[in-house]
C-alpha cells in the first residue's frame, strides 16, 4: 500500500506541470499503456485549450503510440509536436523517446539531428532515458562496445512498462558485435514481454531470426558440385 500511495503522490508532484491530463496520468499509472487509456488521453486532448496543453497532449500521445508499439503512428505524432512549447521535465522525457522510436525505426541520421538541435534538453538530467540516448549515440556512431557497456548498466534498472526497452536496444548492438550467445540469452529473458506490441513484436521476432540465423558457407553446395564428377 505504500508503494502505490508512494506512486500516486510522485505522480501528483507531476502532474502539477500537467495538470489537464490529471486523469488519463492517474489511469496510466495504475494500468500501463493500455486501449482505455490513449481514449481518455484523446478526450483530453480536445478539450485541451491553450497552445501549451495542446502540445502536452500531442507529446503525451506520440510517447502512448509508441509504448503501444505503433512505431510508424508515433513518429508522425512525435514530428507533429512543437518541442518548445513542453514544461523542460515533460521536454526532456519527451525528446530521449523521439531518439528511441528513431532507434527502433533505424534513422540514425535524424538521431543525429536531434541529438544535435536538443542536445541540452537531452542530456539536461541524468535519467535512465538520457542514459540511453548515450548509448543509442554510440551505436549510430558505429562504437558497438561503448553501446555495449552503457545499455547493459540499464538492465539492471526496472522496467514494469516496457518503456525504458535496454534489452531490445543492447542486443542490437551485440549483434553488431556477432555476441548471439549473449545477445540469445538476453533475448529470452526479456523479449517475451512484448507480446502484443506490434511494431515492437515484429522487431524483437526480427532480433530472435538474426540470432539464430546460422552464417552460410561455400562449403555445401560447391561439395556437391565436386562428388558429382
Amino acid at each position: 500500500m505504500k508503494a502505490v500511495k508512494s506512486l500516486k503522490d510522485s505522480i501528483k508532484g507531476f502532474l502539477k506541470m500537467t495538470g489537464h491530463y490529471a486523469d488519463s496520468a492517474m489511469y496510466l499509472a495504475e494500468h500501463g499503456y493500455n486501449d482505455e487509456y490513449m481514449k481518455m488521453l484523446s478526450a483530453e486532448c480536445e478539450t485541451a485549450g491553450n497552445p501549451k496543453e495542446k502540445a502536452e497532449g500531442q507529446a503525451l500521445t506520440a510517447q502512448g503510440l509508441l509504448f503501444r508499439g505503433k512505431l510508424r503512428d508515433a513518429l508522425k505524432a512525435f514530428e507533429e509536436t512543437d518541442i518548445s512549447r513542453l514544461p523542460k521535465a515533460v521536454g526532456h522525457v519527451f525528446a530521449n523517446n523521439y531518439i528511441l522510436c528513431l532507434f527502433l525505426l533505424e534513422k540514425p541520421e535524424r538521431i543525429r539531428t536531434l541529438y544535435e538541435e536538443q542536445n541540452k534538453l537531452v542530456l539536461g538530467e541524468g535519467s535512465l532515458v538520457m542514459r540511453r540516448t548515450v548509448g543509442i549515440k554510440e551505436f549510430i556512431e558505429k562504437r558497438y562496445e561503448n553501446a555495449v557497456t552503457v545499455f547493459i548498466k540499464l538492465l539492471s534498472e526496472p522496467d514494469p512498462r516496457c518503456t525504458l526497452m535496454a534489452d531490445i536496444c543492447i542486443v542490437k548492438a551485440m549483434l553488431k558485435l556477432d555476441m548471439k550467445e549473449r545477445a540469445a540469452e538476453i533475448a529470452e529473458l526479456g523479449f517475451g514481454r512484448y507480446s502484443g506490441m506490434g511494431d515492437i513484436t515484429a522487431l524483437v521476432n526480427r532480433l530472435r531470426l538474426m540470432i539464430n540465423a546460422v552464417p552460410r558457407t561455400n562449403g555445401g553446395k560447391n561439395n556437391k558440385k565436386k562428388k558429382r564428377k
